[in-house]
């Protein structure tokens, strides 16, 4: 068994910064449609989307991938169970990207406050 950890801290006025100056085009590379959804309809939606991108950061350093500019985020995607608490999900492209076993574990927590978001991701890969 091996486990994988990684944590991700983002300064929700840059996260704004960033839609705002690349808009959809940012968007949709990094996040689903249905993330873009969830985040649009909150009051608060930059903080939402500085969480998940936290999230998505976080993944990416428990995997010891080296984020390269331009590469789609939108395969890894931030959903709720039914009692809200957030889990992430891999499309088939990511987790062969990752390659990542469909038994791995992936536990989340994320956070978020007016200035920053915070995400840990642990991955149990039996």
């Amino acid at each position: 068994m091996k486990i994988l950890q990684g944590i991700d801290l983002v300064k929700v006025e840059r996260m704004e910064q960033g839609i705002r100056r690349s808009g959809k085009a940012f968007l949709n590379r990094v996040f689903s449609a249905s993330e873009q959804a969830y985040c649009g309809s909150k009051r608060m939606k930059f903080e939402h989307y500085a969480a998940r991108f936290a999230a998505k950061e976080a993944i990416l350093k428990a995997l010891k991938v080296h984020p390269k500019k331009g590469r789609r985020l939108s395969g890894i995607e931030v959903k709720h169970e039914a009692t809200g608490k957030p889990f992430i999900a891999l499309d088939k492209e990511s987790r062969k990207q990752f390659c990542l076993p469909a038994q791995a574990q992936i536990e989340l927590s994320i956070a978020h406050e007016r200035e920053y978001a915070i995400a840990t991701v642990v991955i149990v890969v039996p």
